[in-house]
């Protein structure tokens, strides 16, 4: 079995029952983890603080896999998240870019359109004030940068701009 289909079948059974303590089963201890409603996540720690504000908010999100390609250095895993809101399920569609190194992701750059979860955010009332003391998607405070979205989320300007 080829690095790349080892990863994502970590994937898929870190997915199955997903905690912040499971992590480190997929992410390398450098990881750099990018999305939408996310200030850029560097290290081990700030992704397992940030996927716990998040499962405080959506505690029965769940990820399926739909399809993946990719080589043993770089891997596209296209996903469809899922939760229950109000006996409702939302879902929207993921693609999550990976680099690997020693078998775990170094760098993760998520797509997702957040549109359809604000939607149901903000239709639901009663879900505003477990956002709110959550503490997870804050877009206002992303402290996103071009380099983000260019594959370079590792590098760090070393001299100032022209």
């Amino acid at each position: 079995m080829q690095e790349s289909e080892q990863f994502v079948a970590k994937f898929i059974d870190f997915w199955n029952d997903p905690s912040p303590q499971r992590m480190p089963e997929i992410l390398h201890p450098d990881i750099v983890l990018t999305q939408p409603l996310a200030a850029p996540m560097r290290g081990i720690a700030a992704a397992q603080e940030e996927f716990r504000r998040i499962w405080r908010f959506l505690p029965d999100l769940r990820a399926q896999v739909d399809r993946w390609r990719g080589d043993p250095d770089l891997l596209f895993i296209e996903v469809r998240l899922h939760v229950h809101v109000r006996g409702d399920l939302i879902e929207w569609p993921n693609i999550d870019r990976f680099v690997l190194r020693d078998g775990k992701a170094i760098e993760r750059m998520n797509y997702f359109d957040p549109l359809p979860l604000l939607s149901a955010i903000l239709k639901r009332p009663s879900l505003w004030r477990r956002w709110w003391t959550s503490g997870a998607a804050r877009p206002w405070r992303t402290g996103h940068r071009i380099a983000d979205y260019g594959g370079r989320a590792n590098t760090t300007r070393t001299t100032s701009p022209k």
